[in-house]
């Protein structure tokens, strides 16, 4: 046990050691720890080494780097001594641990609908565009494709392996349990070498009799068409239009993030409801350190309070600007607890008080 913690925590310092690189929602890591937990393995220890608890993996805002999550799926397998950790985890995954995502997914119309919709907003999940629906060149087939990453194809092993069967997983959830379910599986394709007999025996019981094929061009499943055409009983189109507005509004936000200022911008834009956000809470969205932020944002000529302020006085603007909800509640969206405190803030960015900008705005209108 020991010497398995030793090697974690080395591992844990080298997954920190490059913070600005491709990252992905800490959510992801949900279904793991609900399958440690099944195991009878706490997972408080696994997470330690790498600077988290079970608490982070409840914020759908907060993203850690993809290196981070190789590494701590590594550890995990160490932890249990299960080599097809990937697949088993996999079948702890619910439209929930997705976050908005899970909910545009389970209120889609069809099976086809959530797959297309999930190739649209799973930057949601990761950096970097994973699933992509696509017909076969036969017609006959819908081809859902992974993309390749760069990363090593045998270290990523078990996270796409979690991948792939967490797709399916859903499918077969959006499906209501459709007994035809695996039948509908044409084919499953892994870039990844052929793993050993216990892995192999994981695909079996996930995937039954289907084929598999490694050492693909693409990790991918391929489904015959008429899965694509099953009906989602429970969905709700009006919960499918308000969670994709929410969704839009996410991606919209992250599609800002090209340099360090950019990303503190849309960090506290996300964050800003109901509360400021935190340095330490946005340098942690951000994949860097308290310290190391600060002196990012010196370097471009600028901080934290003053691109905090940018932010809340600019929603302040567009809400005023709506003239719907009252000044007090404005005040608390943006993170005052006192109405004073953002009537104070306001004057200071404006030169005017809320109540005047918006009869300003209003006449405007007019």
């Amino acid at each position: 046990m020991s010497s398995t913690r030793a090697t974690t925590s080395n591992d844990a310092a080298d997954a920190r050691a490059s913070p600005e690189e491709l990252a992905a929602s800490i959510t992801l890591l949900q279904p793991l720890v609900v399958h440690l937990a099944r195991c009878g393995h706490d997972s408080a220890a696994l997470l330690y080494d790498y600077g988290l608890t079970a608490a982070d993996l409840q914020d759908a805002n907060r993203r850690v780097p993809e290196r981070v999550l190789r590494h701590i799926w590594h550890a995990a397998i160490m932890l249990t001594g299960d080599p097809a950790l990937g697949v088993h985890a996999a079948q702890s995954v619910e439209p929930k641990a997705l976050g908005v995502l899970g909910y545009v997914l389970a209120n889609a119309k069809t099976v086809g609908q959530a797959l297309l919709l999930w190739s649209r907003f799973n930057r949601l999940l990761f950096d970097q565009p994973l699933w992509q629906l696509e017909r076969r060149n036969d017609s006959c087939d819908a081809f859902v494709g992974q993309r390749g990453t760069g990363f090593d194809i045998e270290t990523s092993r078990p996270a796409v392996e979690f991948a792939t069967c967490s797709l399916h997983r859903m499918a077969t959830f959006l499906a209501m349990g459709d007994s035809r379910t695996q039948q509908f599986v044409r084919v499953v394709e892994f870039r990844h070498q052929r793993p050993d007999k216990l892995v192999l025996d994981a695909y079996t019981g996930i995937f039954g009799d289907v084929p598999i094929r490694f050492r693909a061009k693409l990790n991918s499943i391929v489904f015959d068409r008429e899965l694509l055409a099953v009906p989602i009983a429970f969905a709700d189109p009006a919960m499918l239009t308000l969670m994709q507005q929410q969704a839009d509004q996410q991606l919209r936000a992250m599609a800002t993030e090209t340099d360090i200022v950019d990303r503190v911008r849309a960090v506290i834009r996300r964050r800003l409801v109901g509360q400021a956000p935190l340095l330490s809470t946005v340098a942690a969205d951000c994949n860097v350190s308290r310290s190391t932020l600060q002196r990012k944002l010196a370097a471009a000529d600028t901080s934290f309070q003053i691109l905090l302020d940018e932010q809340r006085f600019e929603q302040a603007r567009e809400l005023l600007s709506e003239n719907a909800q009252p000044i007090e509640q404005i005040g608390f969206l943006l993170g005052y607890s006192e109405p004073a405190a953002f009537q104070h803030a306001f004057r200071r960015w404006a030169n005017c008080s809320p109540g005047a900008f918006r009869a300003a705005a209003a006449n405007h209108t007019d």
